[in-house]
C-alpha cells in the first residue's frame, strides 16, 4: 500500500559505486606503481613516489585559515542534509493523490472532488464482494490517469480468481465509472484468513 523510493536509492547508488570505484582504482594504481606507466611524461602530470609526501607544509598552513575552516564546514554541512534527505526519503508513503478536478468549465463550474471520498466509497464496494472481510484503498494520480492499489482480506472459503474479476470488473469499474475515464493502473494485494471454527457440542 506503501511506496518506497526504490528509484532514487538505484540513482544515488549508482553514482555512488562509480565514485567509489573509480577513487579505488587510482588509489590501488598508484600504490602498485601502474600510474606511472599509464600516464605519459608529456601530459605535465607527475606520479608520487613511494617516499614522497603527500601533505607539504602549506597544507596545514592552509586549513588554519578562517576561509578554508568555513569551506569545510559549508561542505560538511552540505553532505549532512543531503544525507538526512536521502534518509527521509526512505519512508514508505502512501503517495495518495490530491483533489481530483472532475470538471473545470467557466460556464458549468469547478467540480473538485477529494480523494477519501472515493476512497472510502471504493473500499466499501470492495468490502461487498463475496469472502471479503476487509478492504484498503490508495487512489494515486491525476483526474485524467487515475491509479487504484487494493488490499483485501478475505477468508479461505474464498474463490481467488472470481475476487480478481469482481476487483476488476466491478470495484475498479466502478470507479472508473465515476471518473470517466480508465484507470491506467490496477494493483490488488489479497491476504487469505483462517476461519476459525468452533464446536460447542460433540455428537457421539
Amino acid at each position: 500500500m506503501r511506496q518506497f523510493a526504490g528509484r532514487l536509492n538505484r540513482v544515488w547508488l549508482t553514482v555512488i559505486g562509480i565514485v567509489l570505484t573509480l577513487t579505488g582504482v587510482l588509489t590501488a594504481s598508484i600504490g602498485l606503481g601502474l600510474l606511472g606507466r599509464v600516464v605519459s611524461p608529456s601530459a605535465g602530470i607527475t606520479v608520487p613516489e613511494t617516499s614522497d609526501r603527500i601533505f607539504g607544509p602549506g597544507t596545514a598552513g592552509l586549513f588554519e585559515q578562517p576561509g578554508a575552516i568555513a569551506a569545510v564546514a559549508v561542505v560538511g554541512l552540505v553532505l549532512g542534509l543531503l544525507g538526512l534527505a536521502w534518509l527521509l526519503s526512505q519512508l514508505p508513503r502512501s503517495n495518495a493523490a490530491k483533489a481530483f478536478r472532475l470538471q473545470d468549465d467557466a460556464v458549468r463550474g469547478l467540480t473538485v472532488c477529494h480523494p477519501d471520498v472515493l476512497t472510502a466509497a471504493v473500499e466499501d464496494d470492495a468490502e461487498t464482494l463475496p469472502g471479503v472481510t476487509k478492504a484498503q484503498a490508495v487512489i494515486r494520480g491525476t483526474a485524467g490517469a487515475p491509479e487504484l492499489t487494493l488490499k483485501i482480506t478475505a477468508n479461505d472459503r474464498s474463490d481467488i480468481a472470481q475476487l480478481l474479476l469482481a476487483l476488476q470488473s466491478e470495484t475498479a469499474g466502478h470507479l472508473a465509472i465515476a471518473l470517466e475515464t480508465p484507470l491506467r493502473h490496477l494493483a490488488a494485494q489479497i491476504d487469505i484468513t483462517t476461519t476459525r471454527r468452533t464446536a460447542d457440542h460433540i455428537t457421539l
